[in-house]
């Protein structure tokens, strides 16, 4: 058994520095080419699992003690006690034990709000449990119960404060990967933009590893995405202050023809597209001259040098299967790295929430689904895919739903 000052061996914002240090290290030496074609959403979502501090909990239902004599210097004797100095006294000593859960790091560090309290426990090795010895004088029970009540209230004072700094960081987590992970792309796009500008033909470096390793962490198995270690090229895409833009519109649009049933009665899906098309085009004219167009019968496109950046289908809402099946269409439409892509839903049922209800829940089993980014307004749900055939490639998939239930034909 070890034996350490619970909550008083080092500050924990500095442990909380190092791991953040430790984020950002393993971000910036990583390859570049492979940084820059790994999808960015499912490396964050590796690094936030990865770096993630493991609560500390405390099991007060699991409490214990043991008891045993044991030989006590008689210098541990208060003066009440009639014992000489330098012999030691055979004593009860009774053991409190508390099993713990999370980070054993957690228990030597001192959180941001601390109690001026530490005190030497036990770490049974092998094991999660704290022990405190209380030694009991002249049998006493009731100073016995006090003195472990005592350790127990300063215990779990330390422990909620540790608890509120492991939490503001366990939060602020994906953020901070994603502003990491952010920033080296920006400085290696920067770099490669240099060397390009040189004019100079670039010598490419042989034994690159193909793929990132898949890393095994204690307590949990965090898999680090897959990503090509093949020279990353930079890809057109449409800027997300314009997506939001787009989105914001068709949603606004969707809303006010909610409101006027004889805008959407008896239409079809590509006349109700048509409708969506005119409100768009006259506000997103580029300098290159591209724009919205039509292709099949119900999509909306912006293509550039021949493929699309953005696409959005219009689909009255026929159950999840034929739901997939759109999303699976949009995916095939879409070839860019980082593309952009809305699904606008025309609910004709009666009731509408039974059918928000299933996209929320079911959008998920989508073999190519990698994350759902929330809900912007009602009937706004902004999720994340990958192409079928290229877990690099993500798609930002907007799903704007619109209730246009039949009406009730006029006597």
């Amino acid at each position: 058994m070890s034996t350490i000052r619970i909550f008083g061996e080092g500050g924990l914002r500095e442990y909380l520095d190092n791991r953040r240090a430790a984020l950002q290290e393993e971000v910036r030496a990583e390859d570049r080419n492979k940084l820059l074609n790994v999808n960015e959403t499912e490396y964050v979502e590796y690094l936030t699992a990865r770096y993630r501090i493991e609560p500390l909990v405390l099991h007060w239902d699991k409490e214990s003690v043991t008891d045993r004599e044991a030989m006590v210097p008689a210098e541990r004797f208060d003066r009440s006690f009639d014992v000489e100095s330098g012999r030691r006294y055979l004593q009860q000593v009774v053991t409190y034990h508390l099993p713990f859960s999370g980070e054993t790091d957690l228990l030597h560090c001192i959180p941001s709000t601390h109690l001026v309290w530490t005190e030497r426990v036990g770490l049974l090795a092998g094991t999660h449990c704290i022990t405190h010895e209380v030694i009991a004088w002249n049998t006493d029970s009731a100073g016995v119960k006090q003195r472990i009540d005592n350790f127990k209230g300063c215990v779990r004072k330390q422990a909620d404060n540790v608890a509120v700094d492991v939490d503001e960081f366990n939060k602020a987590l994906e953020k901070t990967a994603r502003d990491i992970v952010q920033g080296r792309k920006g400085q290696l796009l920067r770099q490669l933009n240099m060397v390009a500008g040189l004019g100079i033909p670039v010598h490419k470096a042989g034994n690159v590893p193909a793929t990132f390793a898949v890393p095994v962490m204690p307590k949990k198995i965090v898999v680090k995405p897959s990503a090509p270690a093949v020279a990353y090229a930079p890809e057109p895409t449409l800027d997300d202050p314009n997506y939001q833009q787009i989105l914001q519109m068709l949603h606004q649009w969707g809303v006010e023809m909610e409101r006027h049933p004889d805008i959407y009665q008896g239409k079809g899906e590509e006349t109700l597209r048509d409708h969506f098309l005119m409100m768009l085009s006259p506000h997103f004219q580029s300098v290159t001259g591209e724009t919205f167009n039509r292709a099949g019968k119900t999509d909306i496109l912006i293509r550039h040098e021949g493929k699309n950046v953005f696409v959005a289908e219009c689909k009255f809402w026929s159950g999840i299967k034929a739901f997939h099946e759109t999303i699976d269409q949009i995916l095939r439409y879409l070839t860019w790295r980082d593309s952009k892509a809305a699904v606008l839903c025309f609910v004709p049922n009666k009731e509408l929430n039974p059918v928000l209800q299933q996209i929320e829940s079911e959008t998920a089993k989508h073999p190519c689904f990698v994350k759902h980014h929330g809900k912007k307004a009602d009937g706004w749900y902004n999720f994340e895919f990958h192409l079928k055939d290229d877990h690099t490639r993500s798609v930002k998939l907007a799903v704007l739903c619109f209730h246009f239930p039949e009406q009730p034909q006029k006597a």
